[in-house]
């Protein structure tokens, strides 16, 4: 009965699973550098929403009585 390794003593199986580790840090290293911590979201709708709509109309002032 093959033991659990048995695929490493062939050459091929050996540069498939180094090219595979090497990805996976390759990978870990670039989550961590690009994605170490949540960024906090600003909920600013009023500036927002001033600067995609036009700042709101001002009433017609009414002439004294």
């Amino acid at each position: 009965m093959p033991g659990p390794f048995e695929f490493l003593k062939k050459p091929l199986m050996k540069e498939i699973g180094l090219i595979l580790l090497i990805k996976l840090i390759l990978l870990l290293g670039i989550r961590s550098i690009w994605f170490s911590a949540p960024v906090e979201v600003m909920d600013d709708g009023v500036t927002v929403g001033q600067h995609v709509l036009g700042p709101p109309p001002t009433p017609p002032e009414k002439p004294p009585q």
